[in-house]
């Protein structure tokens, strides 16, 4: 090979790293700026919920609103709000009054609701909910 042809290899080899190197750059940077912007939050109100306690004449009453980080999931919430208050229900009623006292007994409840709606919803972007009632009477 004649040196022109070398050299031409050589120069367009170097042109398609630099690029390259631009492009990954460019995602990777993109990529940590992204993990560190706080996802915007949407709130669903369920509403007011009665239901029975388990082993118990007692009822709770509860008011819950779900946050969520995906404003088209508020849509499907809304749609699907029977499947919300079903799965509530199921929840508060597998549980005793020993199992709802206090604010250890609320964060579990919490955690256990967020847990099974998103597992319910197939998503990661319910993050919490937050009791605006709750009362066992």
């Amino acid at each position: 090979m004649n040196s022109k042809k070398i050299l031409v290899i050589a120069v367009v080899i170097l042109v398609v790293s630099l690029i390259l190197v631009a492009v990954f750059s460019f995602l990777y940077i993109k990529s940590k700026t992204d993990v560190n912007k706080p996802k915007e939050k949407f709130y669903f109100e369920v509403g007011e919920m009665y239901s029975n306690v388990k082993d118990s004449s007692s009822i709770v009453k509860i008011n819950i609103t779900l946050e969520v980080t995906d404003k088209e999931l508020l849509k499907i919430l809304e749609k699907k709000k029977f499947l919300i208050n079903n799965q509530i229900n199921e929840i508060i009623r597998s549980k005793t009054e020993k199992e709802l006292e206090g604010s250890n007994g609320q964060i579990l409840l919490q955690k256990e609701i967020t847990e099974k709606l998103a597992k319910l919803f197939n998503t990661k972007d319910i993050t919490n909910i937050y009791f605006k009632e709750l009362i066992v009477q």
